[in-house]
């Protein structure tokens, strides 16, 4: 079995890390998540991935940086990889390598975010209105928002204004129970439809989008709510087709209409823009992947340089309780200490150096005289 795991399990992806362990094989991986979930194998045929080493590092940094998401750039992964990591943590499945490269893979995160602009940009409808609203009215803080209808769209887009720090909420809807509902989902109060006429003056933004045929805003209804807001800006998003609000009301003073098209042309520029920042997260990426397999790769040498530390150590040993004897003895300090260090370094090289001399079945004396140069750097010192 593997012994450090983590599960990354979000509503539409499952992915299952592991490193280390005897007898692990892909088969059993696949055989144990079938049983977890009672599902049958053939189900998940043609479903299943595979990947090792630097391409799953690759995997999981794209992952972290919202890359192979289906919206590019979205946040939201990179805290579901987090609590992944904890629970992983918590139950003691995460060890030195899962550790560090978990925390490699938030930096990485953390650094394409900062080194460009794969978040900035609205991807979408309600993410593009939420971000003209910042533009035209600076902070969203303590403003109030007028939410006319009780959609899906309508909650997606009051869900962002919340997120930026909008300060109130007023839903006003065809169906009380469904407008009800909405407004106690952001601690805001329901209305009628027959309500807007009282409720836009006190809006800083009004988002709309209901199944009218004829428009709910018209222009004297607007023009009259601009009166009473003391030349306060009044922006409108019109997210209905056919529209809601009228088209004439683009030409009131300081009120700002957005409709739907101007929202989708928002929308596309901003995809563009993360895909050309995506492609130099990529950069990023190949970069950070190729540093932890360096880290990564030295981890295999670490046994290695245990056992010639220990095996130094122990001809250490044998010559300093030789010749701490000599001194005991009386005799010359440096003399002993001559000696006792040319004993050391002819015993130390007698091995490489017996190797060098005879045939080596493992290694060319080529190959073994240039792993010398290496390690010691003796082209450097003949330098």
């Amino acid at each position: 079995m593997a012994r450090e795991t983590l599960i990354v399990s979000t509503c539409n992806r499952t992915e299952i890390y592991v490193h280390g362990g005897q007898g692990y094989h892909r088969q059993a991986l696949q055989d144990w998540l079938c049983h977890f979930h009672g599902v049958d194998p053939r189900l998940l045929d043609g479903h299943i991935y595979y990947s090792s080493d630097a391409e799953t590092v690759r995997h999981l940094f794209r992952v972290a940086c919202g890359l192979d998401s289906m919206i590019i750039g979205e946040p939201q992964i990179l805290g579901q990889v987090k609590d992944a990591y904890q629970a992983a943590a918590d139950s003691g499945a995460a060890g030195p390598v899962l550790n560090r490269l978990l925390h490699w893979a938030f930096r990485v995160a953390k650094r394409v975010r900062s080194e460009t602009a794969i978040g900035s940009a609205p991807v979408s409808v309600a993410y593009a209105a939420v971000s003209l609203a910042k533009q035209l009215l600076g902070s969203l803080e303590g403003k109030s928002v007028l939410l006319i209808g009780a959609g899906d769209t309508i909650e997606l887009v009051a869900t962002h204004l919340r997120e930026h720090g909008v300060g109130s909420f007023a839903v006003a809807n065809r169906s009380a129970e469904r407008g009800q509902q909405l407004a106690e989902k952001f601690t805001g109060n329901a209305h009628a439809l027959e309500a807007i006429p009282e409720l836009l003056h006190d809006a800083d933004v009004v988002v709309s989008c209901t199944a009218s045929l004829l428009p709910i805003l018209t222009l004297e209804t607007v023009s009259a709510a601009m009166l009473r807001r003391a030349q306060r800006d009044l922006m409108l998003v019109d997210l209905a087709v056919p529209r809601d609000i009228a088209s004439e009301v683009e030409g009131v003073e300081q009120c700002f209409l957005y409709t739907l098209d101007d929202l989708n042309d928002i929308a596309q520029a901003g995809m563009r823009a993360r895909r050309e920042a995506a492609a130099v997260a990529e950069l990023i990426i190949a970069d950070e992947v190729a540093e932890f397999q360096q880290w990564r790769e030295s981890l295999d040498v670490v046994p290695a340089i245990r056992r010639l530390r220990d095996h130094v150590e122990e001809r250490r040993q044998e010559e300093l309780q030789r010749f701490t004897h000599y001194l005991n003895q009386g005799q010359d300090p440096f003399a002993v200490l001559d000696a006792f260090s040319k004993a050391l370094m002819n015993k130390v090289l007698h091995d490489p150096i017996a190797t060098l001399r005879q045939p080596c079945q493992d290694a060319t004396n080529e190959s073994l005289v240039a792993a010398l140069d290496i390690l010691f750097h003796l082209s450097d010192a003949e330098g």
